[in-house]
């Protein structure tokens, strides 16, 4: 289920936060583990969505690289969201992210196997909140 157009980057508020570290590739969404999905309450509703990705950018910046971090963590917060369906995934939360930007706004899913579609929602915009590496212990391991 992962979306395999990259251009919905071009559409969030602060792009350069994800192209200054994948500048030719946007990173894959799929099989990313979501950490956290979170309902931000007062005045238009926000989700934020923290998840690692599966794969390392290959040009880490120089700062990952001597802290010798494995894993990239991305939050995103949806903004003026309208959720459509979300249901607590079993499991180890990993998953493919689809993000489609339809000129209008996003198209937001999570799935998981074998629950299928476990996030939906549609968002008038997307901001990137963070973009940070870590030393994952769990990398090369099952689960």
């Amino acid at each position: 289920m992962e979306n395999t157009d990259s251009t919905w980057i071009e559409h969030v508020l602060n792009p350069k936060t994800i192209t200054s570290i994948y500048p030719t590739q946007a990173p894959s969404l799929a099989q990313v583990r979501l950490g956290e999905l979170s309902i931000l309450c007062g005045g238009t509703l926000q989700c934020r969505l923290h998840f690692d990705l599966k794969d390392f950018p290959a040009d880490a910046p120089l700062k990952w690289v001597q802290q010798k971090c494995n894993t990239v963590s991305l939050s995103l917060n949806l903004i003026e969201v309208s959720i459509k369906q979300c249901v607590i995934p079993s499991g180890n939360g990993i998953g493919d992210l689809s993000i489609v930007h339809d000129g209008t706004g996003f198209q937001v899913a999570f799935s998981t196997q074998p629950q299928g579609v476990v996030f939906r929602a549609r968002a008038t915009w997307i901001h990137v909140d963070r973009i940070s590496a870590y030393i994952n212990e769990n990398v090369g391991r099952e689960g």
